[in-house]
């Protein structure tokens, strides 16, 4: 009976023994558990201030970007504005200037044609007064300024018609130099014309 006693009791100091190791093994692991979490609330606080501060980090960067788009876009609409204004001046400068231009090249021409008009008027009312100038003196003379206007108008009908007269004959001469030289062109072809019939 007493080797029984004996026995139970050595059974329950090794029970003992085991208990004891596990609850000290559960003890350290308890404690490294704790440990572990108190460095993981550490690390999620640390995260959560990094991800807070990069989140500020962003709105201030979408926020510099949104104001650097706006400011961008209102120094292009100022550009542009001022390019069409500049485009608006340059267009009704030039259409200024073309109608000056076609005003004055108008007033050119129509000073021009007065002009031609007036000699004409001239001419034909000096070759009138020679025309009918009579014979004999039976009217008083000109005076000497009209009587050199006239005779300059005489002068300048009388190169005017010379000048056509040589034209004519430049002409006249330039017709007769192309028909003998078509004559000569057509002649080699008749003694060929007369070969071939005669063969």
């Amino acid at each position: 009976m007493l080797n029984s006693i004996v026995q139970d009791a050595s059974f329950l100091v090794l029970l003992l023994w085991i208990s004891g190791a596990l609850f000290f093994i559960s003890l350290v692991r308890i404690f490294l558990l704790t440990r572990q979490n108190r460095r993981m609330r550490q690390d999620a606080v640390k995260m959560e201030k990094l991800a807070a501060k990069q989140q500020i980090d962003i709105i201030a960067i979408q926020h510099d970007t949104a104001s650097w788009r706006a400011k961008a876009q209102r120094q292009f609409d100022a550009l542009r504005a001022e390019y069409t204004a500049r485009l608006d001046q340059s267009v009704k400068g030039t259409r200024q200037a073309q109608t000056k231009l076609d005003e004055s090249w108008q007033r050119k021409l129509e000073d021009a044609n007065d002009k031609i008009r007036g000699l004409e008027a001239a001419l034909t009312a000096a070759s009138t007064q020679v025309i009918t100038k009579p014979a004999t003196p039976a009217m008083p003379t000109l005076p000497a300024m009209e009587t050199l206007r006239v005779e300059a108008l005489e002068a300048e009908l009388a190169t005017t018609k010379s000048a056509l007269a040589a034209v004519r004959q430049q002409n006249a001469a330039l017709k007769l130099s192309t028909l003998m030289a078509r004559r000569r062109q057509a002649a080699p072809r008749r003694p060929g014309m007369r070969t071939a019939r005669q063969g």
